[in-house]
């Protein structure tokens, strides 16, 4: 066993003992743990996240103790890839124009919002959650890497992704009963989502963007090696994503690998991921659906998949999206821009990460606050556009367009000199600018920082710090 892997296994090893600490012990515990690993050697980060950020909500719950364990990891890695550019001090300032861009976006809209009247508490929550990941793709980018790195990566991830669908098959079976914590437990969850799988994630629309990146780092594995091992894992994987119910994630997927077929011209896999569906449908989801139905036989007859998907577009659910749902905080959005078309209201205001923990100062003026006590503190907008519109206006969607539209260019330009790099991070692009529809994608923390995490090593491989 190879170094990355022996750290991720003793982190896991120590995240499991810390769940059993008290909170103050449990905090120095994680933190000196994560702070030395990524002091002596940055690239341990990688395995390190890879096993905190899928269960940080469930250990979170357990124990707030292992909450800022992982910040504190990334803010080492930047002091240390700065500290270790010492002697070339301009390096350090050495940016791309799309992160000039996302760093300048951060910045207007924690400026905005002050303006607007958002506690500075609120504005640091909320840029935290934009900031951290992009420092992931700020220390990745400038390490030396080998290509076996990635795979690596893919198979922690598959480990991980194993776990959760273990445990995600235990809850959905137990109803929710055994190995939860209490809260969680005792969560009070809408009819639409009854029969969905949360997991240790604690979301199954997170739950579903995990599983595919944890199926493109297996189908990556399978490429490379041929081992039926990978196979087998994407079926589970594809089984789980159907038991997620996850439509956003669903259209996203499959447009992504419709556009990398045809882009690569490898239209196989227009034929295997089919196929592939069809087996997780029968041989994961349908066994575990089942016996949900045996032992819980209040919950409704078998076709829940069918139902969730057909109800996307039917006139009831049309109508409650806009009454509360999706398109009626896209008409809220619009209605804030065409208040401040310029600025918008700034973050911390809309539908983000921040409101849910301090509100916003705008709810009342728009006739939001209802809607935010409705749902019980868990308005997100569900859509990332609509909130770029209304918190920071046409010079944020300026700021954000050059941001994905230069970093797509700098995938791009490079496709025939790197075709699979290429092509495989370009897939990973359009998968969260497709997700963005349905997500509040550049808050989700995992997915986030496995996109950051791809960029990096493509910028490094694009700088020559990888090994071919």
């Amino acid at each position: 066993m190879n170094q990355p892997y022996k750290i991720a296994a003793l982190t896991a090893a120590v995240l499991i003992i810390s769940l059993l600490l008290p909170e103050t012990i449990a905090l120095i515990v994680s933190a000196a743990f994560f702070a030395v690993v990524t002091w002596l050697n940055p690239k341990w980060i990688i395995p390190l996240l890879i096993v905190y950020f899928p269960v940080r909500p469930f250990l979170v719950e357990v124990n707030p103790g292992l909450k800022l364990a992982g910040d504190i990891a990334i803010i080492i890695l930047v002091l240390r890839v700065i500290w270790d550019s010492r002697r070339d001090p301009k390096s350090i300032f050495q940016l791309a124009w799309y992160e000039w861009a996302y760093i300048v976006w951060c910045l207007f809209g924690g400026l905005v919002a002050l303006k607007t009247g958002v506690t500075p508490a609120a504005i640091i929550f909320q840029l935290r959650k934009f900031i951290m990941m992009y420092l992931v793709f700020y220390g990745v980018k400038r390490l030396k890497w080998d290509r076996s790195d990635l795979f690596v990566w893919a198979n922690i991830t598959a480990v991980m992704a194993v776990v959760l669908s273990v445990h995600g098959v235990i809850e959905r079976i137990s109803n929710r009963q055994i190995l939860l914590p209490q809260a969680w437990k005792e969560m009070l969850i809408s009819p639409t989502n009854a029969d969905r799988i949360y997991g240790l994630i604690g979301n199954p629309n997170s739950f579903a963007l995990f599983l595919s990146v944890a199926f493109l780092g297996v189908t990556y594995l399978y490429t490379q090696t041929h081992h039926r091992m990978y196979r087998v894992l994407q079926v589970l994987f594809m089984g789980m994503l159907l038991l997620t119910f996850s439509r956003g994630t669903w259209i996203a997927f499959t447009i992504t690998f419709i556009a990398y077929a045809i882009a690569t011209r490898q239209k196989i896999w227009l034929k295997q991921i089919p196929v592939l569906a069809l087996v997780g449908f029968i041989l994961v989801y349908t066994p575990v659906h089942f016996t949900d139905l045996l032992f819980f036989d209040n919950k409704d007859e078998p076709g829940g998949l069918r139902d969730r998907f057909a109800e996307t577009f039917d006139n009831e659910s049309l109508n409650r999206s806009g009454q509360s749902g999706r398109i009626f905080f896209i008409k809220k959005g619009f209605e804030i821009l065409f208040d401040h078309p310029v600025t918008g209201t700034g973050f911390a205001t809309f539908g983000d990460s921040a409101t849910l923990a301090y509100g916003s100062p705008i709810y009342e003026k728009y006739g939001l606050a209802d809607i935010y006590a409705y749902k019980g503190k868990t308005f997100f907008s569900d859509n990332q556009y609509i909130q770029i519109i209304a918190q920071t206006g046409v010079i944020g969607v300026i700021l954000f367009a050059i941001f994905l539209l230069h970093m797509l260019y700098r995938i791009w330009s490079v496709r025939k000199e790197h075709p699979i790099p290429s092509y495989i991070i370009a897939s990973f692009w359009l998968f969260i600018c497709i997700a963005g529809v349905f997500y509040n994608i550049w808050e989700n923390n995992v997915f986030a920082m496995y996109f950051f995490m791809a960029v990096g090593w493509f910028e490094a491989y694009r700088s020559n710090r990888v090994k071919r």
